[in-house]
């Protein structure tokens, strides 16, 4: 598994929840269905460690020595998420607290204390003799570390959650006068002698302080980091060539940083969380929070079929539901899918999670599903592997703008935080990825586009906060450089410790790109409603608004305010740079104002970027929002993934010649989408020299 040269298939199967006489016909039934690998292991740590000191590889062995034998892989995770109950009893320091300081009761999973020495201790333990029997083991294809980090538990209390803290503090600060200027606790009399007085953001009597609050974050997403990059280096020590995986983290976690110590990111896909139908495309643009810095991009949890807990129990997948789930995840860039589960479980907390299998073990309508999918792509998947998503929207947020979206409230609550406009986005056919805003470099054809920043027509940075030297710099270069940038609220208002300046004022160091002032600001009990200065259309934001006041002769006044005391001034505002331009918005960039912006303002701007080597826009228009395309492309060739999420027939009107991948037909210049139906339309591009240099290589992602 050096590269990803081909589209393969996985599952991921248990052995340990079934009886070893069943273990050769499940491993039967995912050979005949073209499936290569199983994932497992990441909840098996008791098994492989009955007790303190003991080491168990009887199982491990078998269960690998059996896949072998069927021609499958294994993806064997770390089970560092599901400590053994000998552990817990051992050292119940171990448990994590909550805010009141009582710990969380046993029996679930991720309910550990990262700060805790004997936790970590033990995690050592296993991770490192597992490294040590089965790192340089042909069998095993990669490593996925523990499994979807803070999933559940996103925060620490306790003594010595406070204790670590204090520590981080130290080793951020230095000296603790500028921990007190960086809190500002001269305000209300905080200031402190030393670090040990540091406390940790609890509930309080007042109001919690939002400088603390984003340290806290910061400290969580170190620790985790580190928890995840300790067993990363145990694997490496015994084998320098091992591949090693983290599979969907949650928050608080810094992605970039994260993924760019890992060599693959393994995606968790399971639309049913997003409800309706028409919500599924924009719940696939969440591949764009990890995909700039994947270097290799799988999914290792895949929905299946039924999606529910103990808590809950979605609806189950109907026919067809399947593979266009699973072709979402292959548009977005992914070139190993592995379902979540082969065999629904009958006991436990997961009993309503469904699987290609259910729980009595016949195969059934999911099974077939994934026979009939895998047998189709079988022809095409060196094509498929080859190519690369096209990406034309950069969304630019750091760790930096999301800590300050959280620890305000009020941020989110008007202005939608800084995910917004994505589903607008979806709907136009853009697919978008985020990335720090340091990363952005000059605008390419999509043909050319390479990771970190590059091939980006459009950017957008939704919360303008917290920007330093290096994120201007970028930015005054993708846009002097033809690139489109949008300039959300905010700007100028937070630095980089999330205080206000003291000297500039609003937009600050922006105002070089934008021409403008944007010092008055205000939240609103309605919605901001802006009118465009030219066709007079109204078009509503969220209940936050700035007055964009021009500061330099070329700037050219979009739209204006419509509603409150500050009607008819300018709102939204544009100016050229260079080669590109700077679209300065004083509302949220939510969905009406990103498709308002898009349709009368950006669309033209983009198609200059597009070639008949490298388009930027798919090849046909759909009937319904609960559809959507998704393209990946290399010189010479895309592949437009048509996929219909909904329980409704979609039109679907073609502009440009493709031909369908599958059936190697024509494709007509009009046809329909069954529910829960699909199509891969090949369209052929020129080639041109600008597109031949690239290497079509698809290790990258």
């Amino acid at each position: 598994m050096r590269s990803d040269h081909r589209l393969r298939f996985g599952v991921c199967w248990y052995p340990d929840h079934w009886p070893r006489e069943r273990w050769e016909t499940d491993l039967r039934l995912m050979r005949d269905a073209g499936i290569e690998c199983v994932r497992w292991g990441e909840g098996s740590w008791t098994l492989m460690q009955p007790s303190p000191g003991r080491f168990d590889w009887s199982f491990v062995d078998d269960v690998l020595e059996l896949c072998a034998r069927q021609g499958l892989g294994v993806i064997l995770g770390t089970p560092t998420y599901a400590a053994p109950a000998w552990l817990e009893e051992a050292h119940p320091e171990i448990i994590a607290r909550r805010e009141n300081g009582s710990p969380w009761y046993r029996h679930s999973r991720r309910y550990y204390d990262y700060t805790q020495p004997a936790y970590r201790a033990g995690c050592d333990a296993i991770v490192h003799a597992m490294a040590e029997r089965y790192a340089s083991d042909e069998r095993v294809w990669a490593w996925q570390l523990d499994n979807e980090m803070w999933c559940h538990l996103g925060e620490l209390w306790g003594e010595s959650a406070r204790r670590a803290f204090q520590h981080w503090l130290a080793r951020r600060y230095g000296a603790v006068a500028a921990l007190n200027d960086a809190w500002g606790l001269a305000f209300w009399s905080n200031q402190l002698d030393h670090f040990g007085q540091a406390d940790l953001p609890g509930p309080t009597t007042a109001y919690l302080n939002h400088h603390q609050c984003a340290d806290y974050r910061h400290f969580l997403s170190d620790l985790a980091i580190d928890f995840l990059a300790r067993q990363r280096e145990l694997i490496v020590a015994h084998d320098s060539s091992a591949l090693v995986l983290h599979n969907c983290p949650f928050g608080p976690i810094d992605r970039a940083r994260l993924l760019e110590g890992l060599d693959i990111y393994g995606h968790d896909h399971y639309p049913r969380f997003a409800g309706a139908a028409d919500e599924r495309p924009a719940m696939g643009l969440n591949y764009g929070r990890f995909r700039a810095y994947a270097k290799r991009l799988w999914v290792v949890e895949q929905q299946a079929s039924q999606v529910g807990q103990t808590s809950y129990r979605f609806p189950a997948a109907p026919p067809g539901e399947l593979a266009v789930t699973a072709l979402q995840s292959i548009g977005h860039g992914c070139n190993l899918l592995a379902w979540f589960r082969w065999r629904s479980f009958p006991a436990a907390q997961e009993t309503n999670w469904g699987g290609l299998l259910p729980h009595w073990g016949e195969p059934g309508r999911h099974y077939r599903e994934a026979c009939a999918l895998i047998a189709a792509l079988a022809p095409h998947a060196e094509l498929i592997a080859s190519t690369r998503p096209v990406v034309a929207v950069a969304r630019l947020v750091a760790y930096r703008q999301q800590v300050a979206a959280e620890v305000e409230p009020w941020i989110g609550a008007h202005l939608d935080g800084v995910e917004t406009g994505r589903r607008a986005l979806r709907r136009l056919g853009a697919n978008e990825d985020t990335l720090r805003p340091r990363d952005l470099k000059a605008p390419a054809t999509s043909a050319q586009a390479s990771a970190h920043g590059a091939g980006y027509a459009l950017a957008i940075l939704p919360l303008a906060v917290a920007l330093d030297d290096d994120d201007l710099t970028a930015l005054t270069r993708f846009v002097h450089d033809g690139g489109v940038l949008i300039v959300g609220p905010l700007a100028g208002h937070r630095d980089v410790k999330l205080q206000a300046s003291q000297h500039d004022e609003p937009p600050g160091a922006l105002r070089a790109l934008t021409g403008t002032s944007n010092a008055e600001a205000t939240t609103l009990d309605e919605p901001a409603l802006v009118r465009c200065c030219l066709t007079h259309a109204d078009v509503e934001s969220t209940r936050y608004a700035e007055i964009v006041e021009p500061r330099s002769p070329d700037v050219e006044v979009l739209a204006e305010h419509a509603r409150g005391w500050f009607a008819g001034s300018a709102a939204i505002v544009q100016r050229s740079v260079g080669a590109g331009c700077v679209i300065h918005s004083g509302v949220a960039l939510n969905d009406a104002v990103v498709r308002w912006l898009w349709q009368r303002h950006i669309a033209e701007r983009l198609a200059r970027h597009a070639t008949p080597a490298a388009p930027i826009s798919p090849p046909l228009e759909l009937s319904s929002a609960a559809a959507e395309v998704l393209t990946r492309s290399k010189p010479g060739a895309a592949l437009h993934f048509v996929l219909n999420h909904g329980a409704e027939p979609v039109a679907c009107e073609l502009h440009r010649a493709t031909t369908d991948l599958l059936s190697g037909a024509d494709v007509p210049s009009r046809f329909e989408l069954a529910p829960f139906g699909y199509r891969i339309l090949h369209e052929r591009l020129e080639t041109t020299p600008s597109t031949q240099h690239r290497d079509t290589d698809s290790e990258c992602r």
